[in-house]
């Protein structure tokens, strides 16, 4: 559709072009010469355009080279060749000169710049020049290596034709259809492919047609409709940007957030790039430009402010008086030209909508009316929106108009800026990495994930993501309609009326999985054995917890309670402090990750390493488990404060209970205790019970089981079978002598009897290196043989580092070479009946041997997790005590029980356990080691013999 406006052709002056002469009619053609036999699209052929959905379409074959496509019409001869600079300044005849639209002076619309001209007379090849980087606007390789210039079709085409005084032939009315000067194709529809039919047919009639292709490629689209776009060259208002310079020193003095994306140096290159603003619209709807015009003489004036339009006018300020300034009622004010006289009336167009965004430093706190309070606020300390787009839109339109209107009430950039930090983030897309619509139904709507996912879910997912990577929040299955359960009652459609529907999101699981169930299930476990215990938090203990007041009335002397609740209140400290400096930072993911760190030291290191504590009867002198309580509940309150901000409900509920029990207001007042978890300080940490060293005891010891359990799941070796040896050895002498501090808490988290501390691991484990040639070859070349000798001599004592993911210095015949992890391949070699393991300096090797005596208490532990398992199912309490029977046919079993009964009673709050010689009809059929059992259980009534 562009073609019809063609006024000139640009060539590169640098590249080389082709003379040929076809065959079919004998015409000479020029095309650049590394483009006849280029194999066009042939990447995007095999591999697509980038995404997964924009494949190459089914049914369009691979592109012919230029050079197939003249052979299959009869062949060509090669003339020469002639310097692109050589052919710019020759004139041609365009394709469609007898349209009145390329025969009218001064173009269409009518430009007083270029009436002398007219698009015919105008054609020639021009110099395509270069783009704002410097590159090349024609190269070589797809196309012809000659580029079709249309100004009144293109941006690039419009610079292009007001630097060189080319008409301009713009050919769409605002419905998208052509001009009436445009002869046959007026009122036809742009992008309509009759529309495109008839420009082939019009060509093939005047020999202009060399070949038809249908081929696939990127074009923007209406993200509503889906519907092509076109260019429409249409009058607008701008505002003058040469102060730019002005706009990136305030850039320059703000914070761009996350690093990683370089926002301040995507907004100085937009700054730097851009050209005037375009601030109209053709619109009804949207902030009334106050620009008054003269149409006899063109003059215009821009109103400052109300009282100058309401000082100014002539007419219409009764009608829009009470009125807010916008369409249609600002549009009946008139004011007289100062120099003609004239009435001068609103030009129709509205603001661009980044205008009125921009002024929100200025608008939202009373710029105009309360000076000396918008100057309390300003500038804002964060911003943060979506960072893809925004570069040149929201964040340029803050920065730009806060530069003007500080500009005479500011000296500095640091006066200018409108906010100090912005937190960029990227796009939010369904679970597949794919925009979410409304036209196609996959847009989530936000009832459906609240009440299906959970608003605290939905929180933490938010907070938690890289705000540099896309979230991938979920998928909405538009043919699966649900009723949704909300506060107001079921509900099957949005507040928008959009029939809901089932919305489901891996990563929201997770969150659940990882997150909130831990969370919830650590407090209901306290909860629960507190109600048992008749465990009741002391004033002086809630208010410590809720407020951060100590008081040595409060609890439990800190000093007196075991290492394990040291640490676990010191590590609660750690987690203070990163709140404090990571929400302080604008790092949310920061804080999230480690607050999931401490969830899960709680969850699966503290309670379930405590729960013995809690088990035990109640007895008023057993200070330890008073200690316990305290202990958790402590944790669980200062805990509940410092994830409110992000798991704000939970939180809030979980607080309510254990701070203010079943009478809130009443304890609140009697206490003075923050009636919300949302009224609390933010907590600080007491350094006091910050212990850095037991911190890191417990993290190396941890570090331990956490290779101890790799080691397990990848050998089969499942946790409840016992195993007879541990033996670690750790590059650093503290962090050796502080796991072997908790060598017995190691053994108990992994089941494993002995736990011993070596020098090192040399008798069991064995490690051999050698180049990845695939790595070093390009960076070595000459050395490669040499390293090939080389690093297997070196051995471990030189290359460990290298299985820690550290890089080694080494020389090679007198070149000092950095290795990378990836330029060696490491083979590890095992002792018989020893599997081993090593991160961060620590090794370990655990001893694969079962021996009987092994075997059955591998086999009592599965015992008691199917009895525990039978007594949740029965929905028994915790003190509930029962009776157990089994029966199986495997003499183990009974050696087993002979062995183990008074443990397994102990574990299970059994009565007692019997072999039995036939099985219950309820009896569940379970499997103990490799050992098959019917169990059953029956609950022990109150005064039953």
């Amino acid at each position: 559709w562009t073609l019809t406006s063609n006024v000139a052709c640009a060539v590169n002056p640098e590249l080389e072009y082709l003379q040929i002469q076809a065959k079919r009619d004998n015409a000479i053609y020029y095309l650049a010469k590394d483009n006849l036999n280029y194999q066009r699209l042939s990447t995007e052929y095999r591999d697509g355009f980038g995404r997964p959905e924009w494949k190459w379409p089914e049914g369009v074959p691979k592109l012919k080279t230029l050079a197939q496509i003249f052979k299959e019409q009869g062949g060509f001869e090669e003339l020469g060749t002639v310097r692109g600079s050589e052919l710019v300044g020759r004139r041609y005849s365009g394709p469609f000169d007898d349209l009145p639209a390329q025969q009218q002076r001064g173009g269409v619309p009518f430009d007083e710049r270029t009436a002398d001209i007219c698009g015919a007379d105008s054609h020639r090849v021009i110099d395509g020049g270069r783009d704002s980087r410097g590159n090349a606007n024609v190269v070589a390789g797809e196309g012809t290596g000659i580029v079709h210039i249309a100004p009144g079709c293109g941006d690039i085409d419009h610079r292009i034709g007001l630097a060189l005084g080319l008409p301009v032939i713009a050919p769409l009315k605002d419905d998208g259809t052509y001009t009436q000067e445009f002869g046959e194709f007026a009122g036809l529809e742009a992008i309509a492919p009759t529309t495109a039919e008839l420009v082939f047919e019009r060509l093939k009639q005047r020999g202009m047609l060399v070949a038809v292709e249908t081929y696939p490629h990127i074009y923007p689209h209406c993200w509503r409709t889906g519907d092509e776009l076109v260019f429409r060259l249409v009058d607008e208002w701008f505002i003058n940007m040469d102060w730019r310079e002005e706009i990136k020193d305030v850039t320059r003095q703000i914070r761009w957030l996350p690093d990683s994306i370089d926002g301040q140096e995507r907004e100085l290159e937009w700054l730097s790039n851009m050209g005037d603003w375009m601030i109209s619209k053709k619109r009804f709807w949207g902030l009334a430009l106050p620009v008054w015009v003269d149409e006899q003489t063109g003059d215009f004036e821009v109103i400052g402010s109300l009282a100058e339009l309401r000082d100014r006018a002539v007419e219409g300020w009764d009608e829009f008086a009470g009125n807010t300034p916008h369409r249609p009622w600002i549009d009946r004010v008139k004011i007289r030209n100062p120099q003609t006289g004239n009435l001068m009336s609103r030009i129709p167009d509205v603001g661009n909508p980044w205008l009125d965004a921009g002024i929100v430093p200025f608008s939202t706190m009373g710029y105009n009316h309360n000076r000396e309070e918008w100057q309390k606020w300003y500038p804002a300390d964060l911003v943060t929106e979506c960072f893809p787009g925004q570069f040149r839109n929201w964040f340029y339109s803050m920065l730009s108009l806060s530069t003007m209107m500080r500009h005479d009430e500011a000296d500095t950039a640091v006066g200018r800026m409108p906010f100090r930090t912005l937190l960029g983030h990227r796009l939010v897309q369904n679970e597949q990495g794919k925009p979410m619509h409304k036209s196609d139904g996959t847009a989530i709507w936000f009832e459906e994930a609240a009440e299906q996912l959970g608003v605290d879910t939905m929180r933490w997912m938010y907070l938690a993501q890289n705000p540099a990577v896309d979230l991938r929040f979920g998928t909405r299955h538009p043919d699966r309609p649900v009723t949704l359960q909300t506060p107001a009652g079921p509900a099957d459609r949005t507040r928008e009326g959009v029939p809901t529907c089932l919305v489901t999101s891996g990563p929201a699981d997770e969150t659940r999985r990882r997150i909130l169930i831990p969370l919830w299930n650590c407090y209901k476990f306290f909860v629960d054995y507190a109600v048992a215990d008749g465990f009741v938090p002391s004033a002086d203990l809630r208010r410590c917890a809720a407020t951060g007041h100590r008081t040595v009335a409060a609890a439990t002397a800190i000093a007196d309670r075991p290492e394990i609740d040291r640490w676990i209140l010191s590590n609660l400290q750690s987690l203070a402090e990163t709140g404090r400096r990571e929400f302080a930072d604008f790092n949310a993911p920061g804080f999230c990750a480690a607050a999931a760190d401490f969830i899960d030291d709680l969850s699966n290191w503290y309670i379930r390493r405590n729960r013995r504590r809690f088990w035990r009867a109640r007895d008023a002198a057993d200070g330890d488990k008073q200690a316990a309580y305290e202990t958790l509940y402590e944790v669980l309150v200062v805990l509940c404060r410092l994830l409110a901000p992000c798991i704000p409900f939970l939180t809030e509920r979980m607080y309510l209970n254990l701070v203010l029990g079943q009478n809130p207001e009443e304890a609140g007042e009697q206490a003075e205790l923050p009636e919300s978890v949302h009224l609390c300080d933010y907590p600080q940490a007491e350094s006091a019970l910050l212990d850095a060293a037991l911190n890191q005891r417990m993290a190396a010891a941890q570090k331990v089981v956490r290779l101890g359990h790799k080691l397990r799941e990848e050998h089969n070796l499942r946790v409840r079978q016992p195993l007879s040896e541990l033996r670690f050895a750790a590059a650093a002498v503290e962090t050796a002598a502080a796991i072997e501090t908790l060598a017995d808490v190691i053994g108990e988290e992994l089941n494993i009897q002995r736990v011993q501390r070596q020098d090192n691991l040399d008798a069991l484990v064995s490690y051999s290196y050698k180049p990845n040639l695939k790595t070093l070859g390009p960076k070595c070349g000459r050395l490669l043989n040499a390293l090939k000798t080389g690093i297997p001599e070196l051995g471990d004592q030189i290359l460990a580092p290298l299985r820690r993911g550290q890089p080694v210095s080494i020389e090679i015949q007198g070149t000092a070479i950095e290795l990378l992890p990836e330029d060696v391949l490491i083979s590890t070699m095992q002792a018989a009946t020893w599997i081993s393991a090593d991160d961060s300096g620590i090794q370990v090797a655990i001893s694969t041997v079962l021996t009987p005596e092994l075997l059955r208490e591998g086999m009592s532990r599965d015992f008691v997790r199917h009895i525990q398992q039978m007594r949740k199912d029965a929905g028994l309490n915790i003190q509930d005590r029962i009776r157990v029977f089994l029966s199986s046919e495997d003499p183990q079993v009974a050696a087993m029980i002979s062995e183990w009964s008074h443990w397994i009673s102990a574990e299970t709050l059994s009565d007692s356990i019997e072999l039995s010689p036939t099985a219950a009809a309820d009896a569940r059929a379970v499997v103990a080691g490799d050992s098959a059992v019917s169990l059953w259980i029956e609950t022990v009534r109150r005064g039953s013999v």
